[in-house]
């Protein structure tokens, strides 16, 4: 049994891309590691529905268009779309949103140009990959900013190699040599690499296992099949809650990360330009959810709670405050021009030297968020051309917002 067979009911079909196992290794796990990943924690999942079709309910009011949201990996940045629809967001845009949980960013991705996802949520570094192949998506909404995984690291591999969760990134890294990581997406590779260059290790002297889940990478850490891997909160509290696991490090420690795009809202560039208005539909109501999430996380803890009901609310709330969501979900150029850096800085799995980081450059764009529609009312008009450092909400509260609109665009 695996954890991909385990919640085939949550899971589309249609997302031929990914493996026939949760795990696709280096080397096979063990009997006991594989039925026990699908008993760790498992996540709730909604049933999906066909995207992009105009419906009604026999009503007088208007029609509803349903969509279908994949997430590449089950993490509170991504919870926005569930907090989107339990706040009536989706539903004050005119759409219906179902939920489809896929196995990282590549099954994600292949689901939204196969057509059997109209929307992604991912991490930027894996958009930056997949552009620098030449995929036609783009982020259309930010979800959060600055990347918030964390290192979990078995409490018997911090033990016998004398760790602790106080201990200088550089110095955690450098005593993780010989450990087994746990990779689950693009994504946590690509850090992974980033944080043992920064501590100068060499990346051959550690072993990498693809594996299809966070439930399927706490069950392999439990069982001492992995040492450590990189997952986002709430499973990280939530883990070394349960004990046997501790974070000893988190990547907000990194000062060239704290500020860049890194929760994204993805589609079909295609798809968009003959859809814009659902595109607009969902990314506006991303960002309400984005604004509720940021200034109040009390108000979302129940949404949270029905969708993580294992957890604590001192889980879920340390978890949403440790993120750092977007404003009106609105990007900065200053955003994508760290996360191009981070990519490049890393060695990038493709060549990065097409890739146009520019707004509307076809990696990123604000122009379908109707931002009039959104508490603060629509962006300030005034230059930015001082030259003067700002941060993200500075610089989204006064840079020029090209075509915000965008419902036609």
């Amino acid at each position: 049994m695996n954890e991909t067979a385990s919640s085939a009911a949550c899971r589309r079909p249609a997302a031929a891309a990914r493996g026939s196992s949760a795990w696709k290794r280096i080397r096979r796990p063990s009997a006991v590691l594989a039925c026990a990943a699908a008993a760790v924690v498992v996540t709730a999942c909604s049933s999906a529905s066909g995207g992009g079709q105009a419906t009604t309910d026999g009503s007088s009011g208007p029609a509803t268009t349903n969509v279908t949201i994949g997430k590449a990996v089950d993490t509170i940045g991504f919870t926005t779309v569930d907090v989107a629809r339990a706040k009536g967001y989706f539903a004050k845009e005119g759409i219906n949103a179902t939920e489809d949980l896929l196995s990282g960013s590549s099954t994600a991705f292949a689901a939204l140009q196969s057509g059997s996802v109209n929307f992604v949520t991912a991490s930027s570094t894996a958009l930056l990959n997949a552009r620098a192949k030449g995929v036609p998506i783009e982020a259309v909404a930010s979800m959060d900013y600055g990347v918030s995984l964390q290192l979990l690291v078995s409490d018997s591999w911090m033990k016998s190699h004398g760790m602790s969760a106080n201990q200088p990134l550089d110095t955690v890294m450098k005593k993780m040599v010989g450990a087994k990581l746990g990779v689950i997406s693009t994504t946590d590779l690509t850090y992974d690499h980033y944080l043992e260059q920064q501590a100068g290790v060499d990346p051959n002297k550690l072993t990498y296992i693809q594996i299809g889940s966070q439930s399927a990478a706490l069950a392999g850490l439990k069982y001492g099949e992995i040492d450590a891997f990189l997952l986002s909160p709430p499973s990280g509290y939530f883990a070394q809650s349960q004990g046997g696991a501790t974070v000893a490090a988190t990547l907000h420690q990194v000062p060239e990360l704290a500020d860049m795009a890194y929760d994204v809202l993805v589609v079909d560039t295609n798809w968009a330009k003959s859809h814009a208005s659902e595109v607009s539909a969902v990314a506006t109501a991303i960002a309400m959810a984005d604004n509720a999430m940021r200034s109040n996380p009390q108000s979302v803890l129940d949404t949270e709670k029905q969708h993580y009901p294992q957890m604590d609310d001192s889980v879920l709330l340390d978890s949403l405050k440790y993120v750092t969501f977007a404003t009106n979900g609105l990007f900065t150029g200053q955003m994508w021009q760290d996360a191009l850096s981070e990519y490049t800085g890393t060695g990038g799995n493709n060549n990065p030297s097409g890739i146009n980081i520019a707004a509307n450059g076809g990696v990123w764009t604000n122009q379908y968020i109707k931002t009039s529609a959104l508490s603060g009312g629509s962006a300030s008009l005034a230059s930015t051309s001082s030259g003067t450092e700002r941060s993200p909400e500075e610089e989204i509260k006064d840079s020029a917002v090209e075509s915000i609109i965008g419902a036609g665009q």
